[in-house]
């Protein structure tokens, strides 16, 4: 059984918190008073607390064209600076505060490479518009606050909107792959009367995984595309067997996709990235530790290592109080009769190593340090790695 990175911190970080119990909360949805209703690109706040620099994208693709922000909306640290660049696409552009704000990058311009930064010292949201375009839906929004990225993940359930209605092979289940660091997805698999279905068609996995896309060369030429906005391009149908498509998904929320030939037939698919939490999107709620039978026969592992010396300093100890007495010369007597004196060869004396005795509520008490110290230090290297996504093993 061969166990990943991943895996191995997901199960280690779980073990940790079963020892030591403790709970993170989500952060909620900004209230953007309607700010993005007619952004098209918009699909909640993208959280980057924790770096110190931040680029958005100026003229991404979004909104009929090259008139949107990417991402429109950033969750940062006071003190970041973000970045504005310009990507020559969707003519003049500039970044200029909506109302009274500290953003003005000055006049509508076009060429690509042009930046305009600012530094948010002041926690709150910060909206602001392209002003040529804001008509157009070309809008953004910088919230400021501090902390740490939290785990906002899709809910458990997650809601594909009608978006699976009509593909045979979708049972209601999303398939949970959170902690591999690679999944594959068949392309041409059966369903849909023929050979036109993903398989798995909806499937969850954690930041930073990677997905493969193969193809089967069934059901003639087939394609990978994000329906509506999305990374999603596998470029034009192929039919050859054995093809891949791969993407690495590293920002949570819900990928949907078609295969553009057959989207009417039902050939969707979707990609669940973080999670699942419980309860709705965007609302409260604690992290929800998903591991695989490795996952949990490893953490079972762990915490029989933790364990396991403590109940072995208990053993002793109850032995040690339950121990009979020495029985004394009298009684030895008593039970063998006089027993013949034999006088003893000369020896040299023998020198007793003096020594303490055993003292298991000390030995005891040190394992449980051991413990809680190690038990903490599993604790800190899971925020480490999957809440502030710095890896601290290679």
């Amino acid at each position: 059984m061969t166990v990943g990175r991943r895996q191995f911190l997901s199960a280690t970080a779980g073990a940790a918190a079963l020892g030591v119990a403790g709970t993170a909360s989500a952060q909620s949805e900004p209230d953007y008073g309607g700010w993005f209703d007619d952004v098209s690109n918009f699909d909640g706040t993208v959280d980057k607390r924790g770096q110190d620099t931040v680029e958005i994208a100026v003229g991404a693709e979004g909104n009929s064209g090259n008139y949107a922000f990417d991402p429109p909306a950033v969750r940062v640290n006071p003190g970041t600076e973000v970045v504005w660049t310009w990507t020559g696409q969707g003519q003049a552009h500039n970044v200029v505060s909506d109302g009274d704000g500290p953003l003005d990058s000055g006049e509508a311009v076009a060429e690509e490479g042009t930046t305009y930064s600012h530094t948010f010292e002041s926690e709150g949201i910060y909206k602001y518009v392209c002003t040529p375009h804001e008509s157009l839906g070309m809008k953004g929004a910088v919230v400021v606050r501090p902390g740490t990225p939290g785990p906002e993940g899709p809910p458990a359930d997650p809601d594909y909107e009608g978006f699976f209605d009509g593909v045979s092979n979708y049972d209601g289940n999303t398939v949970d792959q959170t902690g591999s660091d690679s999944v594959e997805i068949a392309v041409g698999a059966e369903g849909n009367n023929g050979a036109f279905a993903f398989d798995p068609p909806a499937v969850r996995v954690t930041p930073g995984t990677e997905v493969t896309w193969t193809w089967t060369g069934e059901g003639s030429g087939h394609n990978v595309v994000s329906d509506g906005d999305g990374p999603l391009d596998s470029g034009d149908p192929v039919a050859a067997e054995g093809t891949t498509y791969s993407h690495t998904f590293e920002e949570y929320g819900i990928y949907k996709y078609v295969c553009t030939p057959h989207e009417s037939l039902g050939m969707k698919g979707a990609v669940v990235v973080g999670g699942p939490l419980e309860g709705g999107a965007g609302g409260e709620g604690g992290t929800d530790i998903s591991m695989s039978g490795p996952g949990w026969l490893l953490a079972g592992s762990v915490l029989a290592a933790f364990f396991s010396p403590l109940l072995l300093a208990a053993v002793m100890r109850r032995r040690y109080r339950e121990r009979p007495p020495e029985p004394s010369g009298s009684d030895l007597e008593l039970a063998s009769g006089p027993t013949p004196v034999e006088e003893a060869p000369a020896t040299e004396p023998d020198v007793e190593v003096g020594h303490d005795e055993f003292d298991p509520t000390g030995t005891a008490s040190l394992i449980a340090f051991y413990f809680v110290l190690i038990a903490l230090l599993w604790v800190f290297m899971y925020f480490v790695e999957f809440l502030g996504r710095v890896s601290v093993i290679g």
